[in-house]
């Protein structure tokens, strides 16, 4: 580059100290730490008490750990001057409150670095203390006061907020102590398209009193403002809600409602292997083998995985497991339409048929999710008529402290949330079987719903001799 200037070489610029109002004098290279030493820039000799011009009394070194270069710990020694007053004998140091916090033990260009560190890069607070040269105590002293203090304290940090997710976290998992948090995140991005969530407040607890008292201690003018509070099926924050913020509209996500489906289908699926088998399930068992394939979304199953799930809905044994999971297949194919009303209409439906008089009463499973989604069925709904205020990055944030290091999570086939990109068949992501609960539970054929396109669909010779039935209109 020919009109590239350059000037002379500063290690006080290139550490950043200038910044600090410090001024390297001299450096030791250690093998394994790099040492600065440094004095304050500028002097500092009137007396802050009676303002006489102050003698130079003597000099003192103060230790603080500075930001890693090199791949090496840094360490600064500050020279700090003592001065003493003729006059009122008061005694002062030079002020480096431009460098450090009083007591500090990290520079704060070392407070900034670390918190970057531990929020934007991921970093653990081991790593982080490892590269500074100090304990963990004290990098995790220093990130949590820059944090509350950058952060947490910020006033503009909650201002445009318009959709809020809350969820709990277990984070603790010893028997001492409270182990779980709230989580509240603000979701309006989301919802607007425009960016990723932002996490509000992490409060210690799980109640109805922990959120509403956490909703209380904002400002009138923020509450007024939020319009959606997406949460699980927890009824204590739903009670905090409808308190604290009357004008808001509850939504439960989709992600805890296929979740309640999907818990009711396993609960189905041990009862069945304990009735029949008297023990918990075994690598050669049917029902075991099935366990992850009944959780997959039924457009997404192999040609080898369609014909295990007919084979083992066949058997009469199996009648209740296939209709609980017709029921959870209806749940995530409801969340999947690609019209919102109409996707509302099949879960209202679904809904209808679970809390209906014709519900047989062996399935149990069935019965008592029916209660929990009418008991939260206008939570459920609303959904649809304000899409995209999923709590799932409520979700995301609750799994980075259970696994920092962690791979690029695979997005799960099962969520409702998944993308038609994602699928193997798009144009096949329309269900309209519904399960006939009035009929009694007897014998009668398999309605496993299969893609056309797919290979077990044309190998019409086996359903034929089997005696099953597949519907070509999924």
């Amino acid at each position: 580059m020919p009109n590239t200037t350059f000037d002379r070489p500063d290690l006080s610029a290139f550490t950043r100290l200038d910044d600090l109002g410090l001024e390297v004098t001299g450096q030791r290279i250690e093998p394994d730490h790099a040492v600065l030493a440094c004095r304050i820039v500028g002097e500092d000799r009137w007396c802050r008490r009676c303002g006489c011009q102050g003698e130079a009394r003597d000099t003192v070194v103060r230790r603080l750990a500075h930001e890693p270069y090199g791949w090496r710990p840094t360490i600064l020694h500050v020279s700090v001057r003592r001065y003493r007053c003729p006059e009122c004998a008061h005694v002062w140091r030079q002020d480096m409150s431009q460098a450090a916090d009083p007591r500090a033990k990290l520079s704060r260009a070392a407070v900034r670095w670390a918190l970057t560190g531990l929020v934007v890069h991921h970093l653990t607070v081991a790593r982080i203390a490892q590269a500074l040269g100090v304990s963990w105590n004290t990098a995790n002293t220093a990130v949590l006061a820059e944090g509350e203090r950058a952060l947490i304290n910020d006033p503009t940090r909650c201002e445009g907020v318009r959709v809020i997710g809350v969820d709990e976290h277990v984070w603790r998992h010893t028997p001492y102590g409270d182990k779980y948090v709230t989580v509240i995140l603000d979701l309006t991005p989301i919802r607007d398209r425009s960016g990723p969530s932002r996490l509000l407040d992490m409060v210690s607890g799980r109640s109805k009193k922990v959120f509403k008292t956490w909703l209380a201690s904002q400002p009138d003018t923020w509450r007024e403002r939020i319009e959606i509070v997406a949460m699980d099926g927890f009824t204590g924050f739903k009670s905090a809600a409808a308190e604290e913020l009357p004008g808001a509209r509850a939504v439960m996500d989709p992600f805890h409602v296929v979740h309640l489906a999907g818990n009711a289908l396993d609960e189905c699926r041990r009862r069945i292997q304990q009735e029949l088998h008297h023990r918990r399930g075994r690598a050669t068992d049917p029902l075991y083998k099935a366990r992850r394939m009944l959780h997959t979304r039924s457009c997404l199953l192999t040609a080898r995985q369609q014909h295990q799930i007919l084979d083992l809905f066949s058997s009469d044994e199996h009648v209740a497991l296939e209709v609980t999971w017709s029921v959870y297949q209806n749940i995530i194919d409801a969340y999947r339409s690609s019209n919102a009303r109409g996707g509302k209409t099949l879960m209202h439906e679904e809904i209808t048929r679970l809390t209906s008089t014709g519900m047989p009463s062996a399935l149990t499973e069935l019965t008592t999710l029916g209660r929990t989604l009418k008991r939260r069925a206008a939570d459920i709904l609303a959904y649809f008529d304000h899409p995209h205020t999923s709590n799932d990055p409520t979700e995301a944030i609750n799994a980075r402290p259970r696994t920092p290091t962690r791979l690029r999570p695979r997005t799960c086939e099962t969520s409702p949330t998944t993308s038609l990109e994602r699928s193997s068949k798009p144009a096949d992501s329309n269900p309209n079987y519904t399960p006939n609960y009035q009929e009694p539970i007897k014998r009668r054929t398999s309605s496993l719903r299969v893609c056309p396109s797919s290979p077990a669909a044309s190998s019409s010779s086996r359903t034929k001799d089997s005696g099953r039935r597949v519907p070509t209109g999924y």
